[in-house]
């Protein structure tokens, strides 16, 4: 890749960038200083996610905000102080001579990658510091820096002032950059490790890109730009030739669930691991209650194991797996105390998931009167079970039975029905795990037709196809069992992609629910009893990579947007996350275009032992992630805390899904006729005579019903003939064939009457 070529966006460029005029009055200096602050001090306007008017505020609020002002303006203090310092020595050639920090780098000073007790797979050892490199740091906070105050002087003091043309800064001066009075101590390794600057990088978008530096705080982007003017302690990343992307998304992942009598393996720690190894920075899991199971209950269950061991960001879907009132009140309380705002219904698992349609229109209904967003796992469940049956009678129990019974046309169907009924309730709709190209289509038409339907294909439909059912290897084929199955048609993978790249599909997920070869032998002689799922959390960034950008079909723009950007908009955390701008969070990936990386279980992060892409080359490679502004994965190395992941609330009411909704309800209300009433007579059936039908219908009697001819007999081109038997007209009878035949009967006329022409 080309070096930078420069930011032509100006918006993205931040207050006081330009290089000072060191002939300048010192008037000029310090309002070079003040407008680099201007932001931070402003940060609630400058900053906001949102530009709704804030509710009035009561006396403990602004007591609360008053105390927090007063700790935010200590604070401007310090850094003020500390980038007036930064700000000479790299004007003035005199970096060498002022330092405010030396401590260590973000990412070696991490807590150490912490394993929850499990017995699945040993966890890294994490890099240690060395007794070297800890003397260096005891140096290094030995420099710290305490600027004079006034009327003191000193020789080391001296030493350390930064000089200009012509002489040393002057007392003065100098405190008229800096102001009067201030102390300035080392930063903390703590401050220092949340502090990133990356360099030279080329940053992606959903809508564009261009060449940018960014500067990280506090896990927030605070500065985008050229020569960007930071405060120091912070740990430098060059990203030249490199893109810099959003954190990817993944909307559909099951960590530890309990499923057909096992567990999936892959828990929070195990999954959210792997996943910001690959460069997916959050994930959106499914709480999923059992039948008659309270669905608040069931909640915060997921929410504590997620709390305690997730190491990235995470939100909930919650299922809707069973249909009551009190189910349609708990739906509004997760809406608007729980920060939910989406929910999966099943068409499949009969007697474990799956509703019934009025059970289903009558949830989305409820889902509409919330501003929530439905999600569908669509198949046929009655037809698959009885598939499931004959597969069986058949005396075919393996893995290729899987996918016999549950054909493409029975996802198809539930997908169009899905949609009708979404369209009935006037409720947006989600469709899981897009598997096929009917249901593909399915959402295409129904997406033109102007439904409000969103797809989402998954790593494993793009990335690999349904002939492994037919493996002579039963654990191999087993290992891509999950509903619904891979196709068998090896064009699908490419025909889902080219609708994932036109728009006509918006996102990818996962559907990451992983289980190991002793776990899929539960169902070694009946294939129904094989625990659906496969791996694809850390690879699907990897895998879309190859085959979209690789092969010309998308372009690193539409990449960002199905792997982050879209999710963060249908789902309403956008801009939080999903975006590279000022004021998001600061969750980055820096990808190599260029670089390649072989996929394998043995080198894989997840707690399966099988993947199911092993031995595809993918190019593009993430080579740091950055979650929360702190460094991850980095040199092939993780450096993640178990327990450190954040909930994500989220509102309702999501543009991307509702805008157009909440028009079509005030412009396409259904109107009545206005039309006078009517007064003639009712019917009453209370006056209506008894059945008097009977039980047969009486035999019909024949009648002529065509005039006799003068000779008593019918023409004979006067045919009655009918086959029809539902009446003398239509019985078949002929109009003479009660007349007894005569023998020798001489015919007066020939056959078709007698004429009067004269010949």
């Amino acid at each position: 890749m080309a070096g930078r070529k420069g930011n032509t966006d100006q918006s993205y460029t931040p207050l006081g960038t330009k290089a000072p005029t060191w002939s300048s009055p010192q008037a000029t200096r310090r309002r070079n200083i003040d407008n680099f602050f201007n932001p931070i001090e402003q940060g609630d306007k400058s900053l906001r996610l949102s530009d709704s008017r804030p509710p009035q505020k009561s006396k403990a609020q602004l007591d609360v905000e008053a105390a927090a002002t007063e700790a935010r303006e200590s604070q401007r203090l310090k850094y003020k102080a500390q980038a007036g310092a930064s700000f000479f020595s790299s004007v003035e050639g005199g970096g060498n001579s002022l330092h405010l920090t030396s401590g260590r780098v973000c990412g070696q000073n991490n807590p150490a990658d912490r394993s929850p007790e499990s017995p699945s797979k040993p966890v890294e050892e994490q890099p240690v510091e060395t007794e070297q490199t800890e003397d260096k740091n005891q140096d290094a906070r030995k420099e710290s820096l305490t600027l004079p105050l006034e009327g003191q002087t000193s020789e080391d003091e001296t030493k350390k002032r930064p000089k200009k043309e012509g002489g040393e800064l002057g007392g003065d001066e100098m405190r008229g950059l800096l102001y009067s009075n201030v102390s300035v101590e080392e930063p903390s390794s703590e401050t220092a490790q949340n502090r990133l600057l990356i360099k030279g990088g080329r940053i992606v978008n959903a809508d564009r890109m261009f060449d940018a530096d960014i500067y990280i705080e506090d896990g927030i982007i605070r500065q985008i730009g050229e020569n960007l003017i930071t405060p120091g302690g912070a740990k430098q990343i060059d990203a030249k030739g490199k893109l810099i992307i959003p954190g990817g998304i993944d909307t559909h992942t099951h960590m530890e669930m309990p499923f057909m009598g096992t567990r999936a393996v892959d828990d929070f720690y195990h999954g959210t691991k792997a996943a910001l190894a690959g460069g997916t920075t959050m994930i959106i899991d499914h709480c999923l209650p059992q039948k008659n199971q309270s669905l608040l209950e069931a909640y915060e269950d997921w929410s504590t194991r997620a709390a305690e061991r997730a190491c990235c960001d995470y939100s909930f879907h919650v299922g809707i797996t069973w249909w009551s009132e009190e189910v349609k009140k708990e739906i509004e309380v997760l809406c608007k105390e729980k920060g939910i705002n989406s929910f999966k219904m099943f068409m499949a698992y009969k007697g474990l998931f799956m509703l019934n349609d009025d059970e289903i229109y009558q949830a989305m209904c409820a889902l509409k009167e919330q501003g929530a967003l439905a999600l569908m796992h669509a198949e046929n469940g009655h037809l698959i079970n009885e598939c499931c049956k004959k597969m069986l009678a058949l005396g075919i129990t393996g893995p290729e039975g899987h996918e016999l019974s549950r054909p493409e046309e029975v996802e198809e169907e539930a997908t169009t029905r899905a949609i009708v009924i979404a369209n009935q309730a006037q409720c947006p709709l989600y469709i899981v795990h897009v598997m096929s190209k009917s249901a593909a289509n399915a959402i295409t038409k129904a997406r033109r037709e102007g439904k409000v339907v969103f797809g989402e294909p998954i790593a494993a439909s793009l990335g690999v196809d349904g002939t492994h059912y037919w493996d002579k290897d039963w654990s191999h084929a087993a290992a891509y069992v999950m509903g619904p199955p891979l196709r068998p048609d090896t064009t699908t993978p490419g025909y889902l992609m080219d609708l994932l790249a036109n728009g006509d599909l918006q996102l990818t997920g996962t559907d990451n629910c992983t289980f190991n070869p002793d776990q899929k032998a539960l169902g070694r002689d009946d294939f129904t009893k094989i625990p659906n799922g496969v791996n694809g959390a850390e690879d699907r960034m990897s895998v879309i990579w190859e085959k979209g950008v690789y092969t010309g079909k998308m372009d690193p723009c539409r990449f960002v947007a199905v792997t982050s950007t879209n999710a963060a908009k249908i789902f309403n955390f956008y801009p939080k996350k999903g975006v590279i701008q000022i004021g998001s969070d600061a969750d980055l990936v820096i990808w190599d275009p260029n670089a390649t990386r072989k996929i394998s279980k043995d080198t894989h992060h997840h707690a399966v032992t099988v993947n199911i892409f092993e031995g595809m080359v993918c190019h593009g490679v993430p080579l740091v992630t950055i979650s929360n502004g702190r460094i991850v994965w980095e040199d092939e190395q993780l450096h993640v805390t178990q327990g450190a992941g954040r909930f994500v609330a989220r509102g309702v009411h999501a543009a991307e899904a509702y805008a157009k909704i909440l028009i079509r309800d005030k412009v396409r209300v259904p109107q009545g006729v206005d039309r006078e009433a009517y007064d003639g007579p009712v019917w009453n059936s209370a006056n209506a005579p008894a059945n008097n039908i009977s039980k047969s219908a009486p035999k019909p009697t024949f009648s002529q019903d065509r005039p006799s001819t003068r000779h008593g007999h019918r023409d004979l081109h006067a045919s009655g003939f009918s086959l029809s038997e539902m009446g003398p007209r239509y019985s078949g009878n002929q109009v003479d064939d009660n007349v007894r035949a005569k023998v020798g009967h001489k015919v007066l006329a020939p056959p078709g009457g007698k004429t009067s022409i004269i010949f």
